[in-house]
């Protein structure tokens, strides 16, 4: 359910402007979380064309699959915090 093309937080992040990724980038970074998971996990899913769970956790080192749901929901969380 979660790998379809309608996944709220692939559009979330589809959605946010410039200054809004570089804002949320700045706020997630503020702590030293330069290497969290939930930021590459951004990276990835911004870098993304159309959103593909397995193609996000082959592309991003560390993130395994029973992971995802966690850092997917942590990381909508963190958007809509900063």
């Amino acid at each position: 359910m979660a790998n379809q093309p309608n996944d709220h937080l692939y559009q979330l992040i589809k959605s946010l402007t410039k200054a809004e990724k570089r804002g949320f980038k700045i706020y997630a970074t503020r702590s030293g979380n330069e290497g969290a998971k939930f930021i590459k996990l951004f990276d990835a899913i911004d870098k993304a064309t159309s959103y593909d769970e397995n193609a996000i956790i082959n592309k991003v080192k560390g993130i395994h699959k029973r992971q995802l749901s966690n850092l997917k929901a942590h990381l909508y969380k963190q958007i809509l915090t900063s």
